[in-house]
């Protein structure tokens, strides 16, 4: 059981990603009592290790743990640029929201243009030639 507890601790804590040392480090600003600063030193789990099936006393709580990651849903812009996890979804949203922009700035400078048009027929017929 202590084995596969530092395995699961290996697969949430990876020791050689920036971002967990970086969650780390603001978590444990703010938290009382801190956190055990050797946790994000356990090492890193290597891919083939990394089944479910390879886990018996942790298991069910790590198939949950992943249904609980992959059902939730992005809330804020910055979570919609970085989250990956379903890329057909995440180019269609990225390229409406482009195909919007670009709608929008070529339908502004469509308006000047217009007025521009205007403004000098209007000036071309007023003044005498």
């Amino acid at each position: 059981m202590i084995d596969e507890t530092l395995q699961t601790l290996e697969l949430l804590f990876p020791q050689d990603d920036p971002a967990t040392k970086k969650w780390f480090a603001q978590v444990n600003k703010t938290s009382y009592p801190p956190l055990d600063r050797h946790l994000i030193k356990v090492g890193t789990l290597w891919a083939e290790a990394r089944d479910f099936e390879n886990f018996h006393f942790w298991h069910d709580r790590l198939v949950i743990l992943k249904q609980v990651y992959n059902e939730a849903r992005p809330k804020t812009i910055s979570q919609w640029w970085h989250d990956r996890r379903h890329p057909t979804e995440w180019y269609t949203v990225w390229t409406a929201v482009l195909v919007i922009v670009l709608t929008c700035v070529f339908g502004f400078a469509q308006c000047i243009l217009g007025a521009m048009q205007v403004y000098l027929t209007i000036q071309a017929s007023a003044s005498p030639n």
